[in-house]
Formats: structure tokens, sequence, C-alpha cells
């Protein structure tokens, strides 16, 4: 069973490395949690729709949805795509290494979070000065840099906190009610479903972040034409305003493509570094 499931992956990364293209495109959104396999029909259609938009020839883009980090970089290093959709948490962190340039952003209340509470129930802590030596669950718990410098804004040196990475928000809320951790981090509309459970008329916001950057559209390196981009980017802004673009949207859970808010992310930029 192990060599089947072996030989299964090696032909599935050996495929990948074949259908990689300067038009194909990578994925990464985590909030809704899901799965790259049950993701792939939907990844599918958007891109025949965009070919259509685009001019591009039929089934000649491909793409994966990813939602953890390591799936994403095996998916960016193996493929090679020439566009991608990434978590502004990865974005920050392979900016400069992939040389990604921002072409729109996505405008979504179901895949974006616009800031980000920091969560507790302890009335003892009060300050994130507190959280020193406790217990601290997130989803940005495999990309520190940007949760302590971009949406902690530097307040918490994450070294004397026990960070633990999560899949899912709704595990954080869980432990924190629970006592298994101490803190989390949560939005705003995953803060009042998580005050609709048992016990969670006790939860505190001990700080927030400031607003925070959406989900931007890239091209990764120089691998996509001028002229690729600027018909992408065309098609884009279009998708979610036509019936076939918007059933499609819908299904993505996408409200819509929107061009990139430069301030936003260089107010996130300011606080990241370099």
């Amino acid at each position: 069973m192990r060599l089947r499931t072996l030989s299964v992956l090696a032909l599935t990364l050996a495929s990948t490395a074949l259908m990689a293209g300067p038009r194909d495109v990578a994925i990464h959104v985590t909030r809704l949690g899901g799965d790259r396999g049950s993701a792939q029909p939907y990844v599918d259609r958007l891109l025949r729709h965009l070919e259509k938009l685009t001019g591009w020839p039929a089934a000649s883009t491909s793409g994966a949805f990813t939602v953890s980090k390591k799936e994403a970089l095996a998916f960016l290093d193996q493929a090679q795509p020439g566009y991608a959709l990434l978590e502004p948490a990865l974005y920050f962190e392979l900016r400069k290494a992939r040389d990604l340039t921002p072409l729109g952003q996505v405008e979504s209340a179901d895949l974006v979070s616009p800031r980000l509470n920091v969560v507790v129930k302890d009335p003892a802590l009060k300050t994130l000065a507190d959280l020193k030596g406790k217990r601290l669950w997130t989803t940005l718990g495999d990309t520190p840099r940007y949760l302590s410098a971009v949406v902690l804004e530097g307040r918490l040196d994450l070294a004397g906190v026990q960070v633990k990475a999560l899949g899912q928000a709704l595990k954080g809320v869980r432990g924190v009610l629970r006592g298994d951790c101490d803190a989390t981090t949560l939005d705003d509309d995953q803060l009042a479903k998580a005050r609709e459970m048992t016990g969670g008329a006790d939860l505190r916001v001990l700080a927030t972040s400031p607003a925070l950057p959406a989900i931007p559209v890239v091209a990764v390196g120089k691998a996509l034409p001028e002229a690729d981009r600027a018909a992408l980017v065309k098609a884009l802004l279009g998708l979610c305003g036509t019936a076939e673009g918007a059933a499609i949207c819908k299904e993505m859970h996408i409200g819509r493509f929107v061009p990139v808010d430069a301030a936003a992310f260089s107010r996130a930029q300011a606080l990241w570094g370099e």
C-alpha cells in the first residue's frame, strides 16, 4: 500500500510538472478550509471561463487550490505557475523571493478577513503582554512574522509565546473555551459566531489588528508576458459581472475581483519591513 501511495504521488508530481505553464495558477486561500481534490472542479470551471475571456486556447491552462502553506509552496515549486491568488501572509513572505507583482485583489465576505482580533476567555489576561508564556492557537501560526509584525503591529514578541498553527479558526475557539489554549485569532464574523457557542459570551478581545489587505492576485516572476497580464486583469475585473462568471464566482465564494488597493498593501508592507 505504501509503494502504491508513493507511486501515485510521483505520478501526480510528474503530471503537474508536465502541465506547468506561465498561464497556470496557484490558489492559496485558507479561511473556509477545504482540500485540493474537492476544489479542483471549481478551479477547472474558473480556468475554462478565463480562457474564453482572455482568448487563450481552450483547456490550455491548469491550476490547483491549496489550504496549507506547505502544499502551496510545493505547488509553486513543482508547477511554477505564472500567477497566483495568495493569502496576504504568504504574499508578504514570498514577495521578494518569488518576485511577486500584485495585479488585483479579491473582494469576498467569505474568504477575506478585513481585520483580526486576539480573543481570550481568562479574565486574568488583560493585555498582549499577559500572553508571555501562554498558548496561542491561530491560523497564522505558520506565518509568525505576518502575525507579529502586521496583525499585532509589533506589540507582542511571539518568541515568548507558545504558538500552535491551526487549519481552522473553530479549533482555536474550542481551545479557548475548553481551556486547552489561552488565546486565538478571529475576524469579526468568526468572533460573532463564536459568541453564540456555549460559553462564548465570556470571550473577550485583547487586541485588534489594523485594517488588513485582501487576497491579492499576483504575477509570479516574469514568466507571464505583459500582454497576458493585461488580458488576465481585464478578464478578472469583468468575471463576476456576467451570468456565467457570476455563477462561478458564487460557487468559489468570490464577491468580485477589483484593482489592487495599493495603499492597504503599502501600509502592511511598512509594518512587515524591508
